[in-house]
């Protein structure tokens, strides 16, 4: 494959409130809608071949406005789908940060100190693990001339990166990327994606 670009999906009501959204189906709102339209200038010099995204409508929509604008095609994965956030899901961190003692502050130093986020069905390692496969799938499947965007939300990117990076996981707080434009991810081979596999 050529590049591998990661960009966040545009935003929701919940991101201007500063809510985790994890697996809630928020849509994008029209402030998201006018950033996508905004992105697509910059996105047309990447030369996309194809887009992925989550099933869920934010990184749905996100990937239409731009598949429709940049005339490539596009399809949506599970193994994108954000972490499952569980009960934090609808509160913002300033509410968790608030309590006495706060897992949040726990969780988003380093994850492994709460690895299962309190009524979540996933725990971090399995989410690192799915993200992984699933980015190793996209990277077999298409040719070493494509260009290829995933749509891909907050905290699961974070997860990508330090596995990538071969970054711990007191890392992850860092390796959050909040801006919506593309970030190019340099991966020589699915080589190198399955050795990050086997270390997690």
């Amino acid at each position: 494959m050529g590049n591998l670009y990661l960009a966040r999906h545009c935003k929701t009501a919940w991101n201007l409130e500063h809510r985790i959204q994890g697996r809630t189906d928020i849509p994008l709102c029209e402030i998201g809608i006018e950033e996508a339209k905004m992105n697509v200038g910059f996105l047309e010099a990447l030369k996309i071949s194809k887009i992925y995204s989550s099933p869920l409508t934010r990184g749905r929509q996100t990937a239409t406005i731009y598949a429709t604008a940049l005339e490539v095609p596009y399809e949506t994965r599970d193994g994108l789908l954000e972490m499952d956030m569980g009960e934090w899901e609808g509160k913002t961190a300033l509410e968790l940060s608030a309590l006495k003692p706060s897992l949040y502050l726990q969780w988003i130093e380093d994850p492994r100190n709460v690895p299962l986020v309190p009524g979540s069905k996933e725990d971090v390692f399995t989410a690192q693990r799915r993200i992984l496969s699933t980015i190793l799938a996209i990277y077999k499947e298409n040719d070493e001339e494509k260009n290829v965007l995933v749509i891909i939300h907050k905290y699961i990117c974070s997860l990508l990166r330090c596995a990538l990076q071969g970054l711990e996981l007191n890392h992850f707080k860092k390796e959050i990327i909040e801006t919506t434009l593309p970030q190019n991810l340099s991966i020589v081979s699915s080589q190198v994606i399955e050795k990050c596999l086997s270390n997690c």
